[in-house]
């Protein structure tokens, strides 16, 4: 069990400490562990705030509520790996951003949530709320399904500005409900080779703006407003 867990570098603010941590950093690092419950933990200024990787006895799987990373500059959440019941985060709060302030002259792209083409298992989220001038939400390469459940879009396209869409998926298959886009963006685009998208009872600023690219994608989009 780990809870209560803040990570926060005040200690030291300075250069060169703050660059490498912004660079190197990971602030939780979750390996083969079954049944895992993580409550009420932060981390602010690391690369990534949450990893999940495959280590020599396999991944994991467990229970997220009350979770956040912020100032994230390459994902406040990466998976790499999972078991198949999945990663479930609930009350989650994330930004993933990098600034002259804090990364000078730094290109790196920001996602709040990035799921590897290695990943299998499923990832959830639910009632999670996502914010800051990332690149994307989320951007999904994995095999297995993500979903995104009663959460908040706050901000996506705000560091290249490219048109790019809040949800990117490349693989797997993919579940939105329930969710709020808060700014008239592209919301959602699906490359060939995804096999499942659902995009049903979802709030968007303006229009809808879904661009599924592969032909066999199965596909179920509707009642939104």
């Amino acid at each position: 069990r780990i809870e209560d867990v803040h990570f926060n570098p005040w200690f030291s603010n300075s250069q060169p400490f703050v660059t490498y941590q912004l660079t190197h950093g990971r602030a939780f690092v979750f390996g083969r562990s079954d049944w895992e419950y993580v409550f009420n933990t932060f981390a602010f200024g690391y690369a990534i705030g949450y990893h999940f990787i495959s280590t020599p006895t396999g991944q994991m799987n467990g229970n997220f509520l009350g979770i956040g990373a912020d100032l994230a500059t390459n994902a406040s959440v990466l998976v790499d790996a999972s078991q198949a019941p999945g990663i479930l985060i609930t009350n989650g709060e994330f930004t993933a951003f990098h600034d002259d302030q804090w990364l000078p002259n730094s290109t790196v792209e920001s996602s709040h949530v990035v799921v590897s083409p290695t990943n299998t298992g499923p990832v959830k989220f639910v009632d999670s709320s996502f914010w800051g001038p990332a690149s994307q939400v989320a951007l999904l390469e994995g095999k297995g399904s993500t979903t995104f459940s009663g959460c908040q879009f706050v901000q996506w396209d705000e560091q290249k500005k490219d048109g790019r869409s809040a949800i990117q998926i490349k693989a797997g298959r993919l579940v939105l409900q329930g969710n709020e886009f808060g700014q008239d963006k592209a919301q959602v685009e699906a490359w060939e080779g995804v096999e499942k998208v659902v995009v049903t009872g979802n709030l968007f600023a303006a229009g809808e703006k879904i661009t599924i690219r592969g032909g066999d994608t199965v596909k179920a989009i509707g009642m939104n407003a």
